[in-house]
């Protein structure tokens, strides 16, 4: 069962310090509160509800925990390699709860943002995998992969850049060239580092920066920190950001993303960030709450105020 932090009122259990148990979580900003009532509750995945192929623990009870609450619940993630459809095929076969309208991805984003500048139909080229591929397809773009790009083709008027296990020379070259003659430059996210299983290995994020380096040019960022992720949610969900619980593994990504649009960010440790990284950081840069994995999360809902519907 899970433990809600120690003491009887708000002000000793938004003390420091880490309380014992599967299900404490900390607070870290002593002046954290709800911005209103709590109505939606959004997590990233990589690191938060799955770490490579295994569920992180707890995840399955405390998302259905979540569901039984009544509460909207969505993934916001910037990884660009899997269409939603596929992201819920696998939230479903892990027994937690799934539909590709409760998926949202930094390549989906990619295509909404183009969507609003650019005629439909214009040719797009694409740095990346099958997912954000066919995200900028489904969009209404002529998409195709950098590393299949001919001589004499239409000009691209987007170059997208995910993560791209195939990455070569020939794909950062054409990126390259099409971006200098004139083509926008768009990222899905600038995450350094990917989490798996065994150890952490680069992201999309050092794709992004050869690709940069090579145009010489910057991108206009979709995933997180920026806010693009955090105004879908809104858009899609009707729920303000204030009234929404934002849930992450990367300080600099998520949190920053949650902080920045006005939301209650909790980090978990079952990601990339630490601990330590914790005191790296000035309070206006920390999250509201720590939690150790999301075991803890139907006691930090219940410290929020949230009752069973």
């Amino acid at each position: 069962m899970s433990a809600r932090p120690t003491g009887t009122d708000s002000k000793s259990a938004r003390s420091e310090g880490t309380r014992s148990g599967a299900g404490a979580f900390r607070v870290v900003r002593p002046g954290a509160a709800p911005r209103g009532p709590v109505e939606l509750v959004a997590l990233d995945l990589d690191g938060v509800v799955w770490r490579g192929p295994q569920v992180v623990p707890g995840a399955p009870e405390a998302l259905a925990d979540v569901v039984r609450r009544g509460l909207d619940l969505r993934y916001a993630s910037n990884n660009s390699t899997a269409h939603r459809d596929v992201v819920s095929e696998r939230l479903s076969g892990l027994g937690l709860p799934s539909g590709a309208e409760r998926v949202l991805t930094s390549a989906f984003v990619a295509g909404v943002w183009l969507r609003e500048r650019l005629p439909q139909g214009m040719p797009v080229m694409v740095v990346g995998e099958a997912g954000l591929l066919r995200e900028l397809t489904e969009a209404g773009f002529a998409a195709s992969f950098a590393r299949d790009a001919a001589p004499g083709a239409p000009a691209p008027a987007a170059v997208v850049v995910g993560m791209d296990r195939e990455f070569t020379f020939a794909s950062l070259a054409a990126a390259q060239g099409a971006i200098m003659g004139g083509a926008l430059f768009v990222a899905t996210n600038r995450d350094a580092t990917f989490p798996t299983p065994d150890r952490v290995v680069p992201g999309a994020g050092a794709i992004v920066a050869a690709v940069a380096t090579a145009a010489q040019r910057e991108p206009v960022v979709m995933g997180k920190p920026e806010t693009a992720l955090a105004e879908a949610l809104a858009s899609v969900t009707g729920v303000p950001a204030g009234r929404t619980l934002f849930i992450g593994d990367r300080l600099e990504t998520d949190i920053d993303m949650a902080i920045a649009a006005g939301m209650i960010s909790a980090m978990v440790l079952t990601g990339i960030s630490t601990e330590g990284d914790l005191r790296d950081r000035d309070g206006a840069s920390l999250p509201d709450f720590v939690l150790p994995d999301l075991r803890a999360l139907p006691a930090l809902l219940d410290f929020l105020g949230v009752r069973p519907a």
